[in-house]
């Protein structure tokens, strides 16, 4: 597990510990405090190529295939029948089929569930919205369609895949740039994603209750009817923007998008800034300068939090973001405000914390998730991350392990949690515990592996 931090050293904890060594003392690895170290857990295994997943209930999720389908899991097991399957309308079930799901906030009265998907007929991203019966088992006609939003693609890349509902209750939907330029040669050629007039590279924000199929915020930046700019726009200038997510406490929307060929990119747009922002693209691409020619010198672009080399800057490695979510669930504390997210080809996993607005310390994890597509949020508050290659859905935990009223890590039996120290596990030594550590012969040194965290007056004593 490696730690970045940016702009501002990180801050060991407060020692309020007595550490008394008798030998000569070699720790390898780190001894952070409240330093998260995730450990995924298969959740449900057995699916076909998952993507989203949106959450009804505890320990209740709605998992989209590729192939159309989606499945209902609950605590761990695919229920059947299927809840729906829209496998006849998509171009393709192995790779271009559903792309994002969501369900209304008010899911357990209208049992709304929303869409995003790649239409066979026209090769368009289309946003439908199901019906579900609010009783099991829970299932959706395609009798049941409301056709919301269609977005044509003029060519076969980046219609992105997000769509989610925000704290304001409304509907947002995000879109690619179309995938103009292969790569190696220049994205997005024509500008689309800076192009207002275009539907390309922009986030838009709907009012699905207010009208059929929706209406227009009042307070959208561009609500006025007479500017030749779609009502619908919120933020422009985005190349793939296939997993975002916001805020649950702060309303913040951190917004990971896709890059080129040089920079992967996250940037955190405040609740509380105004509309529309704009992200950048082709101009930049995440901090770099890109496509300069034609950009306005007077646009303000949102600044990424942070961006990291991607596919021509890191010998064809990470190449692809996939933004995750921030925990605010309480069964982790010491995982509490961080955020996580991942890159798909590599399947890192990174936690990051930002202490100011402009500061943040970044972990990378040390283990992986293949054909990392997708993050999840549970209804407590528990995070998922999606295998696209394994079907399989992760539960996202830290390691812990808690510490006996005495024990002996030479001598495991001596411990009610058998926790022997390891490079994958963080080990607290709680309040008026004791832990002792002792080689059967005299050593010049001794090595612990992995982390230690001291809770209360916890102490670690060597002999």
């Amino acid at each position: 597990m490696k730690t970045l931090v940016k702009q501002t050293p990180f801050r060991l904890i407060a020692w309020q510990q007595w550490l008394t060594v008798s030998l000569w003392l070699s720790v390898v690895g780190s001894v952070w405090g409240q330093t998260p170290q995730l450990r995924p857990t298969p959740y449900v295994t057995g699916l076909y190529h998952p993507v989203d997943m949106a959450a009804i209930g505890p320990q209740q999720l709605l998992v989209a295939q590729t192939n159309g389908q989606v499945r209902l899991v609950q605590n761990g097991v695919i229920q059947s029948p299927v809840v729906l399957d829209i496998g006849p309308l998509l171009f393709d079930l192995d790779f271009n089929g559903i792309f994002g799901l969501c369900v209304h906030p008010q899911f357990a009265q209208n049992g709304y569930l929303y869409v995003q998907y790649f239409r066979k007929t026209d090769q368009a991203a289309v946003v439908a919205r199901y019906t579900c019966t609010r009783t099991a088992p829970i299932q959706a006609s395609l009798a049941s369609a409301q056709l919301i939003f269609t977005v044509p693609y003029p060519a076969a890349g980046h219609r992105s895949g997000r769509i989610t509902f925000g704290p304001d209750g409304y509907l947002y939907i995000s879109t690619g740039d179309s995938g103009e330029g292969a790569r190696g040669s220049q994205g997005d050629p024509s500008q689309l994603a800076q192009n207002r007039q275009s539907p390309f590279g922009k986030l838009f924000r709907i009012d699905v209750d207010a009208a059929t199929p929706y209406a227009i915020p009042p307070d959208n930046p561009f609500a006025s009817p007479t500017d030749g700019v779609p009502d619908e726009l919120y933020a422009l200038g985005l190349r793939n923007p296939w997993r975002w997510s916001f805020d649950k406490l702060t309303g913040d929307l951190w917004m990971a998008d896709i890059g080129q060929d040089g920079w992967e990119e996250l940037t955190v747009t405040p609740a509380a800034a105004p509309a529309p922002q704009n992200y950048g693209w082709p101009c930049y691409e995440g901090t770099h300068p890109y496509a300069t020619s034609g950009c306005s010198l007077t646009t303000v672009f949102a600044q990424p939090l942070l961006d990291y080399a991607g596919y021509n800057n890191n010998g064809q490695q990470a190449r692809s973001i996939t933004g995750g979510f921030v925990y605010r669930g309480s069964t982790y504390p010491s995982l509490r405000g961080w955020y996580v997210y991942g890159d798909w080809s590599q399947g890192t996993l990174w936690t990051l914390r930002r202490p100011t607005n402009t500061t943040y310390q970044n972990v990378t994890q040390t283990p992986t998730v293949d054909g990392l597509v997708s993050f999840g949020e549970g209804t407590d508050g528990q995070l998922y991350a999606l295998s696209f290659w394994s079907g399989t859905v992760y539960a996202l935990g830290v390691y812990t392990l808690g510490s006996a009223q005495t024990g002996n890590w030479q001598a495991p039996t001596t411990w009610t949690c058998q926790c022997v120290p390891d490079a994958t596990a963080a080990t607290v030594v709680a309040a008026t515990h004791t832990v002792e550590v002792s080689q059967p012969t005299p050593a010049q040194s001794v090595q612990l592996r992995g982390t230690i965290r001291f809770s209360g007056n916890g102490a670690l004593r060597f002999q």
